[in-house]
C-alpha cells in the first residue's frame, strides 16, 4: 500500500474530514488532499513524523508492503530520503518543462551542490 493510500485509510478509520486532518497538521486542505491523492508528498522532514503521531502509527507503517519505498526511507528514519527523492523529481520536471531561465537553472544547481558539500565538509573545501 502506498503512502497516500494508507493516509486515506487512516483518516477514514478515524472518521475525520480532510479539513480536520489538515488543520491538525498545520497544512492547507488542498495540500493535505494532495497527500491523499498521491499528487503531493510532505516536503518538510518532520511532517512524516507529525502525520504518524497524529494518526497514532509509526512512520514505518506508511511504507509497509512497499519495499521499494521502505528501502529508500531506511537511511534516514525521519523520512528525509523520501523528501529528497520527491524534490529531485520535482526539479527534473521543473528543468524539463518549467519556465526557468538558464541562469535560474544554474543557480538551482549551484545551491544544490553547495548544500551537498556543506554536508561533507571534509571532502571538498568550500569556496
Amino acid at each position: 500500500m502506498e503512502f497516500h493510500e494508507r493516509l486515506l485509510m487512516l483518516r477514514r478509520k478515524r472518521g475525520i474530514t480532510q479539513q480536520e486532518a489538515a488543520d491538525a497538521l498545520g497544512v492547507s486542505r488542498p495540500t493535505y488532499g494532495g497527500y491523499e491523492s498521491g499528487k503531493r508528498r510532505p516536503q518538510r522532514r518532520n511532517m512524516y513524523q507529525k502525520i504518524a503521531d497524529f494518526f497514532g502509527v509509526s512512520v514505518d507503517e506508511f511504507f509497509e508492503g512497499n519495499e521499494d519505498a521502505r528501502a529508500k526511507a531506511q537511511p534516514a528514519s525521519d523520512g528525509s530520503a523520501i523528501i529528497a527523492q520527491h524534490l529531485a523529481g520535482e526539479l527534473a520536471g521543473l528543468f524539463a518543462g518549467g519556465k526557468l531561465s538558464d541562469a535560474d537553472k544554474d543557480a538551482v544547481m549551484h545551491s544544490l551542490e553547495r548544500a551537498y558539500w556543506l554536508s561533507h565538509p571534509d571532502e571538498k573545501p568550500q569556496p
